[in-house]
């Protein structure tokens, strides 16, 4: 079966006699007499066209009627083709204006095969813009699945601006490089980048510079011949030719070899890529490049050629650390906890505002990755996330931070809470003692004043349990 159609014709003759062909073009048809049934009779037939006749005696609307309230209160992108012999110019006119498919007059000029012709390219352009649709309902869900994977969390001033400058770029097809402190987020930026970029949809891959050789990365980003490895060598298919038309991430571009940059800037300038063993090939390749060292220092660096980093300054993209984000560390906090909440089915009661000046007090030195990890270590520890137990792991991270700020008595003014303070006093207390004595919790305790029960307890309210076991193993 070719497609659908549903005549609205008071003319029972013509009607027939369009039913026929129609039918013998292979089309299923039905016909309707009179708008009062007709509405009824669509939504069960649910056709592709609708044939329809400006006056309809003996109806309540007419044609003109009919179609308006089809493109003003029905959704199904149904096509109408309107016959009629009598329509003045003015009527003519509405019915394109309200948005008619096709306009048709009976008489002498009428052409039955004319009008199948009109059905059949009628049809399909219905079954295209339903093809359309559905890719981009398909699309629409490809990016929220992204979105969700990689969130881009954060309302800053620097975040949005950062997502403005994302944005541009991608929208005008360049290669960017993308700077930040580790665990910043340049993998959500990338991510970003793509999900708003022309090339969304096709292929996108992360290769992490940093963990191939230069044989292994060439391999990797140029591919090899088939059979170079021998005759049972199928060859290998390289990124640059899977990412044609695509994204490819190069994670901390300066492990890059000089000799792959050169390669990488080929690529870029030339839009082709020598082949390991084999022939050159065409690509057309867009770059993500991130990198862990500022500009400057990546400007006066050895590790980067000279050419191939004039080629990338001019599209940088800088992300700010944690500690120049303000308010984000709490929405970031906000968002793991939720999250790890759920996964781990664990009870949320939570004021972070409450927390702000205690948490952003910390320079979070490993960003937004640190202060997921710390939200996932007490998600797995408690069994109730709430300030309390929030402020506890808090204070116990500072005192275990090598390079925490505060010296001497002002470490333990810094914590705010006599209980906390004198729990920090007493682990930074404890632990040389154990070191001293071999970890042995008998002979330490005898050392300090405690029963040995009475260190046990406390070793596992500090937080000292682990350390003791890794050293005692």
């Amino acid at each position: 079966m070719k497609g659908k159609v549903i005549i609205l014709e008071d003319d029972l003759v013509l009607s027939e006699q369009i039913q026929k062909v129609l039918k013998t073009a292979d089309y299923s048809v039905l016909h309707s007499t009179n708008s009062d049934t007709f509405f009824e009779e669509l939504r069960s037939f649910m056709p592709d066209v609708i044939l329809l006749d400006v006056f309809l005696v003996g109806s309540r609307l007419n044609g003109i009627q009919v179609l308006k309230y089809l493109k003003e209160h029905l959704d199904f992108n149904y096509k109408v083709i309107v016959i009629s012999g009598e329509a003045t110019n003015e009527q003519v006119k509405q019915i394109r204006e309200i948005g008619a498919y096709h306009f048709l007059e009976k008489g002498a000029n009428f052409s039955i095969n004319q009008l199948l012709l009109h059905v059949e390219n009628a049809v399909t352009l219905k079954r295209q813009e339903e093809q359309n649709l559905d890719l981009q309902i398909e699309y629409l869900n490809l990016k929220k699945q992204f979105t969700r994977i990689f969130p881009f969390i954060g309302e800053s001033e620097s975040i949005q601006n950062l997502r403005t400058q994302l944005v541009k770029f991608a929208a005008v097809d360049e290669d960017i490089l993308i700077l930040g402190e580790n665990g910043t987020g340049k993998e959500v930026a990338a991510n970003y980048y793509y999900v708003n970029s022309k090339r969304f949809g096709m292929p996108f891959h992360t290769i992490l510079c940093s963990s191939l050789g230069e044989d292994l990365i060439e391999l990797e980003l140029f591919g090899r011949e088939r059979g170079i490895g021998g005759k049972d060598d199928r060859g290998t298919i390289g990124m640059f030719e899977k990412c044609s038309e695509g994204i490819l991430f190069l994670d901390e571009v300066t492990n890059l070899s000089l000799r792959s940059q050169a390669k990488i800037l080929r690529a870029v300038d030339n839009k082709e890529i020598q082949v390991i063993g084999g022939n050159i090939k065409q690509v057309n390749t867009r770059l993500v490049y991130t990198s862990n060292v500022d500009l400057k220092a990546l400007a006066d660096s050895s590790r980067i050629r000279r050419d191939f980093f004039f080629r990338i300054e001019g599209n940088v993209i800088r992300i700010p650390p944690l500690r120049e984000r303000d308010d984000d560390i709490l929405l970031l906090m906000s968002y793991f906890i939720t999250s790890y909440a759920n996964s781990y089915h664990l009870s949320e009661q939570l004021d972070l505002n409450a927390l702000k000046e205690e948490l952003l007090s910390y320079d979070w030195p490993g960003n937004v990755r640190e202060l997921k990890n710390f939200c996932r270590y007490i998600s797995i520890n408690e069994r109730e996330i709430n300030n309390k137990t929030i402020i506890h792991h808090f204070h116990n991270k500072l005192l275990q931070t090598p390079d925490f700020h505060a010296a001497g008595m002002e470490r333990y003014f810094k914590i705010n809470g006599i209980r906390d303070s004198t729990a920090a006093f007493e682990r930074d207390y404890i632990l040389p003692y154990l070191e001293r004595n071999d970890w042995q919790v008998s002979k330490t305790a005898k050392a300090i004043g405690l029963e040995r029960t009475t260190l046990y307890k406390k070793i596992r309210q500090l937080g000292i349990s682990a350390i003791l076991e890794s050293q005692q193993k």
